[in-house]
Order: C-alpha cells, then structure tokens, then sequence
C-alpha cells in the first residue's frame, strides 16, 4: 500500500485494480525466479478468482515485500533540476553544427560527396554518449550519490578541511 493509506481488512472485498496488482506482484516474483511456471499459474488463477483483500494477501505471503525505489529513481529524468536545459542545449548544439557543415558544402558547391555525413556521425554519437548520462539509469545514481541537485558539493579550501 502506498503511504498514508490505511491496510485494507482482510474481509474486504477485493477490486480488479487489486487483483491486478497483485498479479502483477506474482510476475515479478516469478521473473526473480522465486516462483516456478506452475506456481506462478496456480497464484494467478487465485488471484483472479479471489474475492476479497485477505485471499490475494495470502497468495503472497510468503514472498518478500517489493523495493520502493528511492524518490530520485521515481523521478522522470528531464524533471530533475536543469536537465532538460542540458539536453536541449547539447541537441540545440549538434543541430547548429550540422546545418553550419551544410551550409558551408551547399555553398561550396555541393559536388562530390556528401562530407557533412561524418560530422553528422560525430556529432550524432556525442549527443548519444551525453544524453545517457544525462537522462540513463546513471544518471539517477549520480543524482543520488551526489545529492537532491545532482552537482558535487563544492570542496571546502584546505584551511577549512584540516580545520574539521
């Protein structure tokens, strides 16, 4: 149950959101391996028959509780602090450098072959490599690891380290 919400009674009935979510919980627990294709058929087909919150309790009590994941995991990554004005900066970047490359061979003449390809292909995959650590899973770690704005904390001069 998410915080704040009261434990349902085990006499309740039971909804199809909650059968859902418990089918869902069994799943997960059978692609953790923690439950076999049997078990897993036999959970289910009682969690769908299941009829109130004590029944589909049952059926997993045996199996730990899920993770929560941590508030910056639940967090979209173009919603943390600055990150969509880096991404947008890094595209906005690469498009600039491309339509320049352009300009510059269709002025030229546009004979011959195509270069602005490899600038494009260069370009292209330094966007890639910085929007993943933009907005990848590591990202969500660094945020973590380096606290809620996801900058380093600024290091304190040497008199005040070895003062501490």
């Amino acid at each position: 149950m998410p915080d704040g919400e009261p434990t349902p009674s085990p006499a309740l009935r039971a909804s199809d959101a909650e059968r859902e979510h418990t089918a869902t919980l069994l799943r997960d627990h059978a692609a953790a391996g923690r439950l076999t294709p049997e078990e897993l058929d036999e959970r289910l087909d009682a969690a769908y028959a299941a009829r109130t919150v004590g029944e589909l309790d049952a059926l997993a009590h045996d199996l730990p509780a899920p993770a929560q994941p941590s508030a910056p995991a639940r967090r979209r990554a173009l919603q943390r602090p600055g990150a969509r004005e880096r991404a947008l900066h890094a595209i906005g970047l690469m498009v600039l450098i491309n339509v320049a490359c352009n300009a510059i061979w269709l002025a030229t003449g546009a004979d011959g072959s195509w270069w602005p390809k490899w600038v494009l292909l260069g370009t292209g995959l330094r966007l890639a490599f910085q929007l993943w650590a933009l907005l990848g899973p590591g990202a969500v770690a660094d945020e973590a690891r380096l606290g809620r704005g996801g900058t380093r904390p600024r290091e304190l001069p040497r008199e005040q380290r070895d003062e501490r």
